[in-house]
């Protein structure tokens, strides 16, 4: 029960950080998925089950701001987090868990840009290419951060 409640609050603070501060850390147009992020490390943790049921949650809560594709956020993050519970992947190194952000950021926005009603079937490798590997690589930049701090806390702390 402790880490259904602690992994909610990881989603909550995501989300509310994502709602409100990211866009001022934005390079290029391009800012990086704290929500997406947090449930990658939940559901390289906690299993399939719960990372499904925690990204369509939060998945539903983001569709929220954009009524034109209601659902496909919560469709895209129910995936992500669904294939994270079930990849079975040791998480023991840093180097692995990026590798798990950075393809399930650029599998996310892929789903996302097919789905997208604004975005033709033609336009979805540009906006792929062009933002897809640039969130990838700041979420990664992110996580890179947070692991560590994690791993720290963890080391001197215990858990």
């Amino acid at each position: 029960m402790y880490r259904v409640f602690r992994h909610l609050l990881y989603l909550t603070l995501a989300a509310l950080l994502q709602t409100t501060w990211v866009h001022h850390i934005q390079i290029f147009e391009i800012q990086p998925d704290l929500i997406l992020l947090a449930l990658v490390l939940i559901g390289a943790t906690a299993g399939h089950i719960e990372a499904t049921v925690f990204g369509f949650g939060v998945g539903l809560f983001q569709d929220a701001y954009t009524p034109a594709d209601l659902g496909l956020n919560a469709f895209t993050k129910s995936i992500i987090g669904f294939g994270m519970g079930r990849s079975g992947v040791m998480i023991d190194t840093v180097h692995v868990r990026l590798l798990l952000v950075l393809g399930a950021v650029l599998v996310h926005d892929l789903i996302y840009y097919v789905g997208h009603s604004d975005i033709a079937w033609t336009q979805v490798p540009y906006h792929w290419v062009r933002y897809g590997i640039g969130r990838a690589l700041y979420s990664g930049a992110i996580a890179a951060i947070f692991i560590s701090i994690f791993q720290m806390r963890r080391r001197y702390l215990g858990d």
